[in-house]
């Protein structure tokens, strides 16, 4: 009887065991564009409808920064991702990931400097500094190319400095680290009205497609369906009115070609930087 209890004992250990593995997180690897705290703060409504939706745990985690979070994507580090454009585009012709959605949005830079600055226009910050996040971001792409496009080569007539990220590089020309920044119109739009009354916008880059949302391709492609499905729904719900309010993602859609291809020139640029 000893024989058949313990018997009987591991055979419901082991179905447990592969109930709790069924059940195991989904990991959404979010870009870190802002702090970790924003980022869990920002995006816990999606994990939380995900969840829901899906009927499984969702775990939401990020990298210390651009180029790390580009790294773990290629090793597979997450189940889905909500990134960059270029990043997504990136994860599907470098790292195999399939197309979720995008955010209906656009991504382009704001070019900000003091507004006690006698900088008023792009030309004026020849001999200058400014500060924007890493170069592997496409908001940095799209500032270097609009100040090459105004005659100001960076390193020759203009001094770039790097941050962390954009929230940083937000209130860089603020605390006097720089002549002028670079940040995203998102954060730029959504700053604390005391930052937004001591700064002053003089340009801005051309834009890009939103955010992606795309899926390793381990997950089942019957599992990528249900995320879809879920995420175009999203904005119909009172959770996701509120989340693309915060946000400013206007609501999910579905990824064409044409949107990755617009892509290209800022994935190569990322390859080139990649050993």
């Amino acid at each position: 009887m000893k024989t058949i209890r313990w018997f009987s004992l591991a055979i419901l250990l082991a179905v447990s065991g592969l109930v709790r593995g069924a059940e195991a997180p989904l990991t959404l690897g979010l870009f870190p564009y802002v702090s970790r705290g924003q980022l869990m703060e920002l995006h816990t409504p999606l994990k939380t409808y995900l969840e829901a939706q899906l009927q499984r745990p969702v775990e939401m985690i990020t990298a210390p920064n651009f180029a790390e979070f580009m790294a773990r994507t290629q090793q597979g580090a997450y189940d889905l991702i909500l990134t960059a454009p270029h990043l997504g585009r990136l994860a599907e012709t470098r790292d195999g990931y399939i197309r979720v959605a995008k955010t209906a949005h656009q991504v382009f830079g704001v070019f900000l400097v003091r507004k006690d600055s006698g900088i008023r226009s792009l030309a004026d910050l020849k001999g200058k500094t400014i500060m924007m996040a890493q170069p592997i971001s496409i908001i940095y792409q799209l500032g270097v190319d609009e100040l090459r496009q105004n005659g100001l080569v960076p390193g020759q007539d203009i001094t770039v400095i790097g941050s962390l990220t954009h929230n940083n590089a937000l209130y860089a020309p603020v605390r006097r680290e720089s002549d002028a920044s670079v940040t995203g119109f998102v954060l730029w739009d959504k700053a604390d009205p005391e930052v937004r009354a001591q700064l002053r916008e003089i340009g801005r880059t051309p834009a890009v497609p939103g955010f992606m949302l795309m899926a390793n391709r381990r997950l089942p492609a019957e599992l990528i369906k249900r995320i879809q499905v879920a995420v175009l729904g999203f904005d119909k719900t009172n959770e996701g009115k509120a989340y693309f309010s915060a946000t400013e993602f206007k609501h999910f859609e579905k990824i064409d070609d044409k949107t990755m291809r617009q892509l290209d020139p800022y994935t190569r640029a990322l390859t080139k930087q990649t050993p």
